[in-house]
């Protein structure tokens, strides 16, 4: 349990008190059903993981400060450019043919992807992207 020694069940609680859902909970819970002196395989199933996730896991409560540690860093890239309702209402549109929303193609291609979002939402990708 070297990974957990410098951290106190207390302040577990107290972090995981300040993360309402999603892998970060998660981790900090595993954190704390270790530190209880729960085995990485028992881990791994609770969280649905395998035990090197676990291990992983645990060893950024050693490398980060505690507020850090459930958090993945930053990501390279841009934010997305259509989010939310409209990202969901996206892709249930995609699940439709091509037909369904007016035009002549039977598939989707790359090309009327590009149109079709930069027609519907007002977003232009670069043909790289599609």
């Amino acid at each position: 349990m070297g990974r957990l020694d410098d951290i106190t069940l207390e302040e577990l609680y107290d972090l995981k008190d300040q993360i309402d859902e999603g892998k970060p909970r998660e981790r900090v819970l595993a954190a704390i059903g270790r530190k209880k002196g729960d085995q990485l395989d028992t881990l791994a199933d609770r969280h649905g993981v395998v035990e090197k996730t676990i291990r992983n896991w645990l060893d950024r409560f050693e490398e980060e400060p505690i507020g850090q540690a459930p958090y993945d860093a930053p990501r390279p890239g841009g934010p997305a450019k259509i989010e939310g309702e409209d990202r969901e209402q996206l892709f249930e549109q995609l699940q439709q043919l091509p037909t369904e929303l007016g035009y002549d193609q039977q598939a989707w291609s790359a090309k009327l992807l590009l149109h079709y979002v930069k027609e519907e939402y007002g977003v232009e990708y670069h043909e790289t992207y599609a």
